[in-house]
């Protein structure tokens, strides 16, 4: 389960040392300044995930800062990446400045120093926090160094659903889909590389991780092999491998999603008065006769009769 810190239950004169002390001793070795007068608050979920580092961060307005005096304390040998989901960061680190709104991303390397603002709207800001060993990404990206403090596009289909995977990642750290860790430094590193112009160069079992997670939040309107193949930068032939890999198809994956999505629902009752075709629609289910059929095959009961029976949640 992820580490999650507040300042809600501090005392407001006390809230700025509490801050800069939790995220020490959490995930970054750091000085923390309020920008304008609003009173310090921030919410962080932190989990590890092999040799990284992930958090959920979001606070108001504040100057995150490593001087040299602190780098030299810390001995910190990482880099670290910004999901850039909510206000605006002001990154700089040596002589590079650049400004990350929503949408885009930012590497700054842990070993040197760095000064990063973050601001918003309603006085808010939210990242999400990669941070991984040095060496690690300098041999998959050896130019990692000169990347630092440029703004990272997230708009392509693999680096938003590397986005999405590190979010599900911090926020869903035991659920089934999660059994496999993801290559954090991987993932990372195929966000420089296209920021860089070239290919992501994943390998076939970090491409299932994405395609996953990309289907999971499309599953009402998944597209076509082909069209997914050419999203996510492979062949289709390569695309039909990634599955072949896991003993599975395309087609049969899908429709497990479609299932164990529809099943949630039905098990919800909060949606207990919601039609079964309109929730099976919701699955991507192409008519309730359809739904009905792969449920029963798959867990050998109506989805009516399982819902009657089933116990309720959330």
């Amino acid at each position: 389960m992820p580490i999650s810190v507040s300042t809600d239950p501090i005392r407001p004169t006390e809230r700025r040392a509490y801050w800069t002390e939790a995220i020490c001793r959490s995930f970054a070795n750091i000085e923390t300044k309020p920008l304008g007068s609003t009173i310090v608050s921030g919410h962080f979920e932190f989990v590890e995930i092999g040799d990284a580092k992930l958090v959920r961060f979001d606070s108001s307005p504040q100057c995150y800062t490593r001087d040299a005096r602190l780098v030299s304390r810390a001995g910190s040998d990482e880099f670290m990446f910004d999901f850039q989901r909510r206000g605006h960061s002001a990154m700089v680190q040596a002589g590079n400045e650049g400004t990350i709104n929503p949408g885009y991303g930012v590497l700054y390397d842990a070993r040197r120093p760095f000064e990063d603002r973050l601001f918003g709207p309603e006085q808010r800001a939210e990242v999400l926090i990669a941070t991984v060993p040095a060496a690690s990404l300098l041999r998959s990206v050896p130019e990692a160094e000169r990347l630092c403090a440029k703004p990272v596009p997230l708009s392509g289909t693999v680096a938003r659903s590397i986005a999405a995977l590190v979010r599900e990642a911090i926020s869903l750290p035991d659920a089934p889909a999660r059994q496999d860790e993801p290559d954090i430094v991987a993932y990372l590193s195929a966000l420089l590389r296209l920021a860089a112009g070239s290919s992501h160069q994943l390998a076939r079992p970090d491409l299932f991780g994405l395609i996953d997670t990309y289907l999971r939040a499309n599953i009402a309107s998944a597209r076509s092999a082909p069209a997914l193949a050419a999203e996510f930068g492979v062949s289709e032939r390569t695309f039909h491998r990634i599955f072949a890999d896991r003993e599975t198809t395309f087609e049969r994956h899908l429709l497990h999603l479609r299932a164990e999505l529809f099943r949630n629902l039905l098990r919800q009752d909060s949606l207990a008065n919601i039609p079964i075709a309109r929730l099976a629609h919701q699955c991507g289910f192409s008519d309730a006769a359809h739904a009905t059929r792969t449920f029963k095959n798959r867990f050998g009961v109506t989805p009516r009769d399982f819902r009657e029976g089933a116990p309720t949640g959330p």
